[in-house]
């Protein structure tokens, strides 16, 4: 089998199985082409000797994931403020209109139209790294204990216990709770309505009272240290952000002007 068709036919499970892991799409696709380099390696852009390709490729993935979950621990603890997984950004066409996956991507794709959704990556982030490849690889790709435990390095009787055990606690959990894909798609689309248009009282009208916003700026931008309480706090910090990228755009805009007068 070429390598090229190897690529364009596991890639987005692979991709799929490491952002679930690692709830990063850059350390995901890295980790991923990483995979095929190893089987290129095998046998010059033809693979012949791995007698099951694709469970040889999430083996290989999946322990990659857990090798980096492993070595990020540290750097977590240390970690100024929440640490939230990176987000997919979907493509809402002028606000209002439906989802599409950008370009195409087949990561995009995948997780888009899959069950588990960005609030249960933030659930898995507090199991550790093998109970995150047990739970997900049989909870969202159906892969029988066996294989789990090749993968994972683990006895079948072990995967078995490991998610016997997480799915009873995540099901007698309240806070798993989860609203549809829908209903969350059109909430989203009314808030970056609500946003883009400055309309501030509707914006407050999805507020509920109690809620609680965490912020996560991976390192790279400021955020807020501490989770935002209540929806009076909450819309300030909205509005806040809404202000500075406002002013951004605004300045970068003038910079673009005095460009052209300049040259």
């Amino acid at each position: 089998m070429e390598l090229d068709s190897v690529y364009q036919t596991y890639r987005p499970l692979l991709l799929s199985i490491a952002y679930r892991m690692l709830g990063s799409v850059t350390q995901a696709e890295d980790l991923v082409q990483d995979a095929f380099v190893t089987v290129q390696q095998l046998d010059n852009n033809k693979v012949g000797p791995v007698r099951n390709l694709k469970a040889y490729l999430c083996k290989a993935v999946t322990n990659r994931c857990l090798d980096y979950l492993k070595s990020s621990h540290k750097k977590r603890e240390v970690y100024v403020g929440q640490w939230l997984p990176e987000p997919l950004v979907q493509d809402y066409a002028g606000v209002t209109g439906s989802t599409s996956a950008a370009g195409g991507d087949p990561l995009q794709t995948i997780v888009l139209e899959d069950t588990i959704s960005y609030a249960f990556l933030v659930l898995l982030d507090r199991l550790t790294p093998v109970e995150r490849a047990v739970f997900i690889l049989r909870e969202a790709f159906d892969y029988d204990y066996r294989d789990i435990a090749d993968f994972v390095n683990k006895t079948e009787l072990g995967c078995r216990k490991i998610y016997s055990r997480l799915k009873r606690k995540i099901q007698d959990d309240p806070a798993t709770e989860l609203i549809s894909s829908e209903q969350s798609e059109q909430l989203v689309l009314r808030f970056l309505h609500a946003a883009a248009t400055s309309d501030m009282d509707g914006l407050f009208a999805l507020l509920s009272e109690d809620i609680v916003l965490y912020s996560d700026g991976g390192g790279k931008v400021s955020a807020a240290v501490k989770p935002v309480i209540s929806n009076q706090r909450v819309l300030a910090f909205i509005q806040g952000l809404l202000s500075r990228a406002a002013a951004q755009e605004l300045c970068a805009s003038s910079r673009s002007t005095d460009s052209s007068v300049l040259y």
